[in-house]
This record gives structure tokens, C-alpha cells and sequence, in this order.
């Protein structure tokens, strides 16, 4: 465990946690919660920073009627809007807001399809060549033109440094301009297409007579450290004001998108307002005094929002309210003596209680896990069940678990606590993730309680969500609760099976990574994952799948905990009304804070009153 072992296993600790989830979010609001930053409050006695021209407005007073508030994005003060920081702040934190920076096409996870964005059109127009047609309406908010020289130039920096767009380059040979608004994506051989599909939908395109100076001048640390405070990107917003609160976007009445190219309109909100909460329970409380429109956030037992009539809903309206779409695991680092046991790590993830987890720290929210690297088979076709798959995996028993450390002489001591042959204590490690994810937190200390049973001592280590970003991609961890490959796209599964199985090119410890994170290395499953990218026979593809859970359910680099949503979505319509549900017929996914497709919400709401 790091540090001077941050422990805060305690029983009443536990007790307190389980005793707000089971509370939920019905009744009044608990007056031991953290205070929620007020929508318009918190900030009235704070001098504006501004980050635009415009940002002379009272920030904390924002008009209600043209500003929709957000959460779930953000859980501590801004340190950058640099997106290939690794640490930016939402909106420019990641590849799947197109708010500020946007992409060539955009994520439909409910028609598994790309929608246009700054590319109109994709087609091959031979078996190697992927030719994206650009909107000749975009250009930049700094009223610069957007052409094909910007897209060669933002994937260019992914192959000259080592960036969260780095594996456009495992995928391609080259990106060409072949005219202003023609790119060409040339796959290397053998790569299979949808490779080439994830690459146009997942990379922020930024503006070359911006960065392209930087690279002349910078070193590729110095380039990471830009804090971009006014980011010049093609989206429909801009910052407009930060501070440790909140972030404020203002739309771009400028913006290119309301050409009838494309959305034939600007977005309905004028401010998306972004408030930092402290922790979970701090949102939640925000959300139920209607301060809140659209939250990426868990909410406990969130059913009670809408029982008595009030205008909150999710995307389904029945358990688990949301589409599973990624499985926050355990990672564990190997090289930790014990832990680089495989029949440790069997035992261990025979020990967590499962079904608890998903009650008490998910609410219900996920279905039964299955050891598995890929979701449930209505969702991913090539999960297979075979009695030689079975036969590895695992499901909360603990008398397996004692068995299995019975098995290898691992005895325990007058502490409870067992201690391998050659002296090695099984414990004393860190269970880490952000303290202000409740559900997590909770998740881990049932984890912790499950460890214990069987004599396995481990207890959690709670940080800021920077620091958990910084120890998962340095590897700077003993167990660490991550979202692998948290994304979709046209190449699922394959990418969450290459962001933990993967280890062809992964940076050693304290070097950052973009993916497995425990520096997991396995020539045969490397293989594997080269073998699916090439592969586009489903049959084949069951067979490789198949092959590829083997090593995974032999190894146990990683232990899914639960299903989850890609992102969680619940809506308050008491200023906003419009937003999606699931069958409405407008095929806008249900995801807060406008990830991929579901951007389209911002052309959909309307004031409710």
C-alpha cells in the first residue's frame, strides 16, 4: 500500500456508507451530506476568471431559463482545458464531448452507427483506403477555416508522441489530405474496418495554426502542461468562466453547425454550467432541489425521485434504468509480491461478494456479472459459454476461496491474517478509487469486508480523482478500480479486451499509459488481440474471443465488479423538457452530459415553460 497506508477500513465507516445507500434519495435531504455548490449560489463573492471576452456577466446569476446545469463530469476545481493533457477539465477532457473540440463523426450506440459531425461522409473507395468527406460550412471559433490539413495534423500528433490517440497509428499506415475537405485513412494490411471506423469517431481535431507552433517550440512534457484555458476548437460552445465551483460554457452564436448541413439551428441552451460537487451525495442532493438538469451521476434508489410525480426520469423506466455499456474492474498489480499469485487472485475474486455489491453500493443497477471480459451476450455477440470457460471462471464463494488458500499453504496468523510458505503477507494493500464515487467507495469497502473473510487484509485508499487518474495511468497502485475501455464504438470488444490484455506497448511503471494499467504482458493474448483486429469472419472472431477469455480467466489480471452504464443518465424537466427516454423514436442514446450521438439533446430541449 502506498503512502503512509491511508486506511479508512473501519466499521463505522462501512456502516455509514451502506447506511446512504440504503437510504436513497427519497424523503428530505440528509443534514449530514457535504453541501452542494448552489446553481446560483457559491460564487457571487468569487472574482470572475474569465476565459472570453464576453465573461463580464455575474456568472452566479446566470439566467435560469437559457442555462442548463450539469453533473457527474467533474469532481474537483479545473487544472486545464488541455485535451491531451490526460487530466483536462470536462469539456475537453476526453475523445466523446464534441462541446468545444470536436471529431469527425459521432457514436450512436443505439444504431451502432457514425452520424455526421466535421465529416459529412466516409466510404471506401478501395479495400485499403477509408475516404472521409469534411463540411465545407465548419471552421474555427477563432473564425479560422477548418480543412483536412487540421485532421492530418491532430492524428500527426498522436504518431509523433504518446497520446490517448496514439493507436490510430497501430491501426493505420497513413492520413492524407487529398484535397481541403477530403482525407484519406489508409489501413495497414490486414487491419480490420471497423478499426478504421473507431479511429474517425474517436479523435479530437484541433486547430493546426494553434498547435502546430507549440510542436516547434515545446517539448512533448511542456505541450501536456498547456493549460488552454481559451481552447479554439469548432464546437458549438466555448469556455466562459472557471473557477473552483464551476465551469461555464457560452454558446458560439457563430457556430458553423447551425448551417442546414448539418444542424440547422444552434443549440437551445445558451450556458451549459458544469458545477464541481464534492462527492456523489453532494450531487444528489443538487439534483433533488432541481439545480441539476442533466446528471452523469449515481443516484441511489433515483426511482424515488419521480414516485410521487415530479419531473425527474432515467432513460428505461424499469430496472437497471440504463444499457450496460462498460464493467468497472479491479486491477491488480502483479508485480506485488502475493499478488503476482494467480491462486491469490483466484482466491480473491471467489471471495467478493457480488450480489451485495450490485444491492447495496449499485442500487440494482447492474445485472449478475459473469467472469468475463466482454459484456452479456445480448450485448456482445461473441461471448461463449463452453464447459472449458465455465470450468475457469468464478462467482462469489468463499469456501472456494479458503479452499483454493488452503490449497497453497497459505495459513493464517494469530491476526486472522494468512501468510503464504515463503513469508509473504497476503494484505496490507490498497484498495483505491476517487473518494467522491460513492458507489465505488462503497463497492471497495465490501470488497475490503469480502478480503477479510477469508484472510486476505486490504483497506481502502480514498484520493482526489486526479491523483487515482495519475496512480492508474503511472501503475502507481497495489489494486485500483478503473472503467477499461469506458468507450463504444464500431470495434467493441476488442477495444476493452486490447485496453487490458494488450501489453505490446506498454510503458514501464511511472511512465503514463492510456491503458492496461497494471502492466499486464502476455505474448498470447498480444496475439489474440492482433489476431481480432485482423479478423472479420464472426465465426472467427467467436473462436479468437473465446481463446482470449481463456488466458484472460487463467491470468486474472483484472475482477469486473459490476455493469454499468457508459455513462449514467437522469434528467430533471422542471426547466428543460425534451429530453430522450428510451423507444421515443429519436434514437439519441441515453447519455448525460452529451457523449458521442447524444450531443443531439441540445438540439432537442426546450424551456418547459
Amino acid at each position: 500500500m502506498k503512502g503512509n497506508l491511508k486506511r479508512i477500513l473501519c466499521l463505522a465507516l462501512v456502516l455509514a456508507l451502506v447506511g446512504l445507500l440504503l437510504a436513497g434519495c427519497g424523503g428530505g435531504t440528509d443534514n449530514e451530506s457535504t453541501p452542494a455548490p448552489s446553481a446560483a449560489g457559491d460564487a457571487a463573492d468569487k472574482t470572475p476568471e474569465p476565459s472570453g471576452e464576453d465573461a463580464s456577466a455575474d456568472v452566479a446569476n446566470l439566467p435560469r431559463e437559457e442555462t442548463m446545469y450539469l453533473g457527474g463530469q467533474i469532481h474537483a476545481p479545473p487544472t486545464n482545458f488541455n485535451p491531451l493533457s490526460g487530466t483536462g477539465a470536462y469539456p475537453c477532457s476526453g475523445n466523446s464531448v464534441f462541446l468545444t473540440y470536436e471529431a469527425l463523426f459521432m457514436y450512436n450506440m443505439d444504431t451502432e452507427g457514425l452520424e455526421p459531425l466535421l465529416g459529412t461522409s466516409y466510404e471506401w473507395i478501395d479495400d485499403d483506403t477509408l475516404q472521409v468527406k469534411l463540411n465545407p460550412d465548419a471552421h474555427w471559433s477563432d473564425g479560422e477555416p477548418f480543412t483536412a490539413d487540421d485532421v492530418v495534423f491532430s492524428y500527426g500528433m498522436g504518431k509523433d508522441y504518446s497520446l490517448y490517440c496514439s493507436d490510430t497509428w497501430d491501426v493505420c499506415k497513413e492520413i492524407v489530405a487529398v484535397d481541403d475537405h477530403t482525407v484519406n485513412f489508409v489501413r495497414l494490411e490486414g487491419i480490420g474496418k471497423n478499426l478504421i471506423h473507431r479511429q474517425i469517431m474517436n479523435v479530437l481535431i484541433l486547430p493546426e495554426h494553434i498547435w502546430q507552433p507549440m510542436t516547434e517550440t515545446m517539448e512533448e512534457a511542456e505541450i501536456r502542461q498547456w493549460e488552454n484555458w481559451d481552447p479554439v476548437g469548432t464546437g458549438a460552445y466555448k469556455v466562459y468562466y472557471h473557477d473552483d465551483t464551476r465551469v461555464v460554457l457560452i454558446r458560439d452564436d457563430n457556430y458553423w453547425g447551425q448551417a442546414d448541413s448539418m444542424f440547422g439551428k444552434l443549440p437551445a441552451p445558451k450556458y451549459l454550467a458544469h458545477i464541481v460537487f464534492k462527492d456523489n451525495a453532494a450531487n444528489t442532493v443538487a439534483f433533488q432541489a432541481g439545480e441539476i438538469d442533466y446528471n452523469e451521476n449515481f443516484i441511489p434508489q433515483m426511482w424515488k425521485l419521480w414516485e410521487n410525480g415530479e419531473p425527474y426520469h432515467a432513460y428505461l423506466d424499469e430496472l437497471p434504468y440504463f444499457t450496460p455499456g462498460t464493467i468497472p474492474m479491479l486491477f491488480i498489480n502483479m508485480e506485488k509480491p502475493g499478488l503476482n499469485n494467480a491462486d491469490v487472485r483466484r482466491a480473491i475474486a471467489h471471495a467478493i461478494n457480488y450480489p451485495q455489491i450490485i444491492e447495496l453500493a449499485m442500487s440494482g443497477y447492474s445485472p449478475d456479472v459473469v467472469a468475463s471480459l466482454l459484456l452479456p451476450a445480448e450485448q456482445e455477440k461473441y461471448l461463449n459459454v463452453d464447459e472449458e470457460l465455465e470450468s475457469l471462471r468464478w462467482t462469489y464463494d468463499p469456501d472456494k476461496a479458503n479452499e483454493i488458500l488452503d490449497g497453497i499453504g497459505a495459513e493464517k496468523g494469530s491476526d486472522g491474517i494468512r501468510v503464504l510458505p515463503d513469508g509473504t503477507r497476503l494484505g496490507f494493500w490498497g484498495l483505491e478509487c476517487p473518494k467522491s464515487f460513492s458507489d465505488w467507495t462503497a463497492s471497495l469497502e465490501i470488497v475490503a469486508q469480502s478480503l477479510k473473510a477469508v484472510g486476505i487484509d486490504a483497506g481502502s485508499e480514498l484520493p482526489e480523482q486526479s491523483v487515482w487518474l495519475s496512480d492508474s495511468q503511472n501503475g502507481e497502485f497495489d489494486i485500483i478500480m478503473q472503467r477499461p475501455g469506458s468507450y463504444m464504438d464500431p470495434s467493441q470488444p476488442w477495444a476493452r479486451c486490447k485496453f487490458i490484455m494488450d501489453g505490446s506497448k506498454t510503458p514501464p511503471v511511472g511512465d503514463q499509459a492510456f491503458e492496461n494499467f497494471n502492466r499486464y504482458k502476455s505474448d498470447e493474448a498480444t496475439e489474440l488481440v492482433n489476431q481480432i483486429a485482423q479478423t472479420e469472419d464472426l465465426e472467427e472472431l467467436k473462436k479468437l474471443y473465446t481463446a482470449l477469455d481463456k488466458v484472460y480467466l487463467k491470468d486474472i489480471p483484472v475482477i469486473p465488479l459490476m455493469y454499468r452504464p457508459l455513462r449514467f443518465y437522469c434528467v430533471y424537466e422542471g426547466v428543460w423538457k425534451n429530453f430522450p427516454v428510451a423507444g421515443d423514436g429519436t434514437n439519441i442514446p441515453g447519455m448525460a452530459c452529451f457523449p458521442w450521438a447524444s450531443l443531439r439533446v441540445l438540439y432537442t430541449v426546450e424551456p418547459a415553460k
